[in-house]
């Protein structure tokens, strides 16, 4: 029980962490929108993306500004810094991917102006004969080839994770005596746990 309640207690603290720091970048990215500072808008928009919790209302906030902010700015001819406003709701909205990754309507946009912007650059093109529509095929099918995180793998962090920390709470409750000394009989069932959790934890971020 005490190891379900200070769990408990830590999702809520990071789930609180979240949501106030990705209120907090989006109040900012709209103070520096209003400014006219549209670099560090972009900048901001993308870690409030970056903070946001699934379906949270502060996604669909700071995507539909930097796709304003990015139209606003490649009519304005700037298309370096229209990219990097499409690149930050594309590379936001892959942070925040969890264990099962669906096709995302807003990504999928993003990749096909990133797509259509990189190939309007023939400076850049590796093959100069090919055409801009050709380059923005190829291009896209490099964003569309990314690897989504595996969910078996993501599912084995997660339960590492549990099983460490409430090993850890369990060792701390039951491996000491009243005096304070380290009980090796109370102790051993809990440390063997907290090994396993963290080495489940290690194998789910090495491959998730």
């Amino acid at each position: 029980m005490v190891a379900l309640f200070v769990l408990i207690t830590l999702s809520a603290s990071v789930l609180w962490r979240v949501a106030s720091e990705s209120r907090t970048e989006l109040a900012a990215a709209d103070g520096y929108r209003h400014d006219d500072r549209l670099a560090l808008a972009v900048e901001h928009y993308r870690r409030a993306i970056r903070w946001s919790l699934p379906a949270s209302s502060t996604t669909e906030q700071a995507v539909s500004a930097l796709e304003s902010i990015a139209a606003e700015l490649e009519a304005d001819g700037d298309l370096a810094a229209a990219l990097l406003a499409w690149r930050s709701v594309s590379g936001g909205l892959a942070a925040t991917r969890f264990l099962y990754s669906r096709t995302n309507p807003a990504r999928e946009k993003a990749n096909a102006q990133i797509a259509r912007l990189v190939a309007t650059d023939r400076s850049a093109a590796i093959d100069a004969s090919l055409s801009t529509e050709q380059l923005a095929a190829d291009h896209r099918r490099l964003l569309d080839g990314e690897v989504s995180p595996d969910p078996w793998w993501g599912t084995l962090l997660l339960l590492g994770m549990a099983t460490w920390v409430g090993a850890l709470v369990l060792l701390a409750w039951r491996g000491f005596d009243s005096t304070g000394r380290f009980g090796w009989a109370g102790a051993r069932g809990p440390l063997w746990g907290a090994l396993a959790g963290l080495v489940s934890f290690a194998l789910g971020l090495l491959f998730a």
